[in-house]
C-alpha cells in the first residue's frame, strides 16, 4: 500500500470508533465517555495538525499538548477500572513530569520525545497489570466480551510498537531514510488498529449494556 494512503487511511480511521461513539453516546458509561472525549479531541488534533503542517505553521505545540491530554484521561480511565492509589501517584507524576516537559525543557515548539516515551511505558505498565489482574481474577469464562479488555489490547500494541518507533525516530531519520520512512509506515498500521480495536471495546459495551436491560 502507497505509504500517503496509508497516512491517510490511519489518519481517518479514528472515525470508526468515533461514529460508535456517537450512536451508543446516551448508553456509554464513565469510561467509555472520556474514552469518546478522547477520541474527539484525537480527532480535532489530528485535523488542526493537517491545516497548520499545510499552511507551513508549527504543528508541534498543538501535538505535544494532546500528549498531555492522552495521557492524562487514559490514565483517569485506568484509576476508574482499578481505583489504586499506585496508580493515582503514577498519573500525577506522569501529568507534572508532562507539563514541566511541555513548558520549560523541551519546550511546545519541538518533539515532546521523553512524554511520548514516559507516557508510553506508563500506559504498558498500566495495560500489564490491568491484564495480569483479569487474568488472576477471571470475572468471567468469556473475557473477551469485556469491553475493558479490548482497550487494553489497543494500548499495548499501540504503545508497544509507537515506543520503538518514537525511540528509534530520529537515529533513523539521520541514517537511513528509507528504513525511517517503513518506521512510520508502521505506526500508521499500529493506529489502525488501535482504533479497530477500540471500535470493538465500544461494541461489547454497548452489547453488554443492552443485556443488562
Amino acid at each position: 500500500m502507497d505509504p500517503i494512503y496509508l497516512a491517510h487511511l490511519s489518519s481517518t480511521s479514528v472515525l470508526i470508533p468515533l461514529v460508535l461513539g456517537i450512536i451508543y453516546r446516551k448508553r456509554l458509561d464513565k469510561t467509555f465517555n472520556i474514552l469518546f472525549i478522547l477520541l474527539v479531541i484525537g480527532g480535532l488534533t489530528d485535523i488542526i495538525s493537517f491545516l497548520f503542517t499545510i499552511n507551513r505553521i508549527n504543528s508541534w505545540p498543538i501535538v505535544n499538548f494532546y500528549f498531555i491530554v492522552q495521557f492524562s484521561l487514559l490514565s483517569v480511565i485506568f484509576y476508574i477500572e482499578s481505583k489504586t492509589r499506585m496508580r493515582k501517584f503514577l498519573f500525577l507524576l506522569l501529568f507534572s513530569f508532562s507539563v514541566g516537559n511541555y513548558f520549560f525543557y523541551q519546550t511546545p515548539y519541538r518533539f515532546n520525545s521523553y512524554t511520548s516515551y514516559t507516557g508510553a511505558l506508563v500506559m504498558l505498565f498500566y495495560s500489564l497489570i490491568y491484564l495480569y489482574d483479569l487474568l488472576h481474577d477471571l470475572p468471567t469464562e468469556r473475557i473477551q466480551d469485556i469491553p475493558m479488555l479490548w482497550i487494553v489490547f489497543a494500548f499495548l500494541f499501540y504503545y508497544g510498537g509507537t515506543l520503538f518507533v518514537f525511540l528509534t525516530n530520529n537515529l533513523l531519520l539521520e541514517s537511513n531514510l528509507d528504513i525511517h520512512r517503513a518506521n512510520w509506515i508502521l505506526h500508521n498500521m499500529l493506529n489502525v488498529m488501535k482504533n479497530v480495536f477500540l471500535s470493538i471495546a465500544l461494541w461489547k459495551h454497548y452489547k453488554q449494556i443492552r443485556s443488562h436491560g
